[in-house]
């Protein structure tokens, strides 16, 4: 065998590495915890990037904190990087969404509504917390076990919310994948890597950037980590081009993520989130709700490397509480 022939047939094939290696190391997939979208996506996120893309209110970001707080739950850990909403945000729809398993009840953890905590309404529904300032209220709810939702938090804070690390400052996808690599290396397994979402995620480059070419350069960078020696699965979500009323009668497909960098290009899986509309009274198009007040909608996949795409399943989105049915 010739220099030139052994430099090429080992040039990116991992040191001692065959195909029969390939075969015994393959990863399995890391799921989701999302019963519909692990079963489009073939058992959970293959090894690369699986993107969640939709409209705005299709239930991207309710997707990605039940992901987050599902994988905590089972001990994953998980890195989630939000660049549009707050952290307090994000912690409470992720615990909110685990208060609402099975596994969480039976716990004696009561389900709770994180809209209803953002909005103070759990607080202003009790009458003993009138007149308490933020640090009385806390000292009260630790010293006094009588708040369901606070029971539930502290439960969450103390078991898999351990394992969910909520970043909201401008992190690049430079520094966020370093990161990854750097617990990596320090806890000997890779955390898994949600970024909420892609479109507005900084890639840290010195030089003027167009939209395509930033996001072109997020997704390559989000795509090498995933498939380096201390990479991570990436959960990543994604706005869609605008859609025409034809593009909405053939249904999902990778071409709705075109024009937006190489989201499409760059995923190993992409699931599209899409909301039913009916006419109301007035002969206008709003979502479709079910008899219990839940967003009815559609989860398709458009991409999978590992088996057949177009299917679709029927879910019900729970946005007040962070759940996917």
């Amino acid at each position: 065998m010739g220099a030139a022939w052994e430099e090429a047939y080992s040039a990116d094939r991992p040191d001692g590495e065959l195909a029969m290696n390939a075969y015994l190391g393959m990863p399995e997939p890391v799921p989701t915890g999302i019963g519909k979208l692990d079963q489009l996506l073939g058992g959970g996120m293959t090894r690369g990037v699986t993107v969640v893309g939709g409209g705005p209110g299709a239930g991207k970001t309710v997707t990605a904190c039940m992901a987050a707080a599902m994988m905590a739950t089972r001990g994953q850990r998980v890195v989630y990087a939000s660049y549009e909403t707050a952290w307090e945000v994000v912690q409470l729809r992720c615990a909110s969404a685990w208060s609402c398993l099975a596994e969480s009840r039976e716990a004696g953890v009561k389900g709770f509504s994180w809209s209803d905590v953002a909005s103070g309404r759990e607080r202003a529904s009790r009458p003993q917390y009138d007149g308490l300032s933020r640090d009385q209220l806390s000292r009260y709810l630790v010293g006094n076990a009588v708040d369901d939702v606070a029971r539930a938090l502290t439960m969450w804070d103390e078991g898999p919310g351990r394992n969910l690390a909520v970043l909201t400052s401008d992190n690049s996808v430079s520094d966020l994948c370093e990161l990854c690599q750097q617990v990596c290396r320090e806890d000997g397994r890779p955390p898994v890597l949600v970024v909420d979402y892609v479109q507005i995620a900084p890639t840290g480059a010195k030089k003027q950037q167009d939209d395509y070419e930033r996001v072109t350069e997020v997704m390559g960078t989000l795509r090498t980590h995933a498939y380096s020696p201390m990479g991570g699965n990436v959960l990543a979500l994604s706005s869609l081009r605008k859609l025409s009323a034809q593009d909405r009668k053939e249904g999902p497909s990778l071409d709705w993520f075109r024009g937006s960098g190489h989201v499409g290009y760059d995923a190993e899986q992409a699931v599209i989130l899409t909301v039913d509309h009916v006419k109301d009274e007035n002969g206008q198009m709003v979502p479709s709700l079910a008899a219990n007040g839940a967003t009815e909608g559609r989860m398709t996949i458009v991409k999978n490397r590992t088996s057949a795409s177009g299917t679709s399943v029927a879910t019900l989105l729970y946005g007040w509480c962070s759940y996917i049915a």
